[in-house]
């Protein structure tokens, strides 16, 4: 039973770790409040809208920062929210709300089924970021000229 559980703690330690990756390579410098929006590319061919991406990051600590993720729908109008939490020492992100569905993730740790929760829903969760941030990464368009300070 532990070594199952040590398994479902590594592999969502995997996926922090990831993420932690991805939204460095989005975002320069994750210590600072920010926003910024830009745009990934339907794959519709009845469609040609873009979806918008807006990203908000909170400094809450020297050690740890909020960032708000809304991608709006052009279709539905519809718009998929995620709340992060970026923990800089440690170099991780966590999954903290998941469109509005959960006050706090936080809330649930210890839990085999708790207000309708599976056992792996914050394991599912942050597959899900590390998945959405690897095709921000990858397919995103900026919406405004924009050349890093790094470079």
């Amino acid at each position: 039973m532990y070594k199952q559980e040590y398994k479902k703690l590594k592999e969502l330690q995997f996926f922090q770790a990831t993420n932690f990756l991805l939204v460095s390579k989005l975002i320069s410098n994750t210590k600072e409040d920010k926003n910024f929006i830009f745009k990934l590319p339907m794959l519709d061919d009845q469609n040609k809208d873009d979806y918008e991406v807006n990203f908000k990051l909170k400094k809450m600590s020297d050690y740890t920062s909020n960032l708000e993720v809304l991608m709006k729908s052009p279709i539905d109008k519809k718009t998929l929210k995620l709340n992060l939490r970026i923990y800089h020492e440690a170099k991780l992100v966590e999954v903290t709300r998941f469109q509005n569905f959960h006050v706090s993730l936080l809330e649930i740790f210890q839990t085999s089924l708790k207000f309708g929760f599976l056992k792996d829903e914050r394991l599912q969760w942050n597959s899900f970021t590390k998945e959405f941030l690897n095709l921000c990464v990858e397919e995103g368009q900026s919406i405004e000229t924009f050349i890093p300070t790094w470079l």
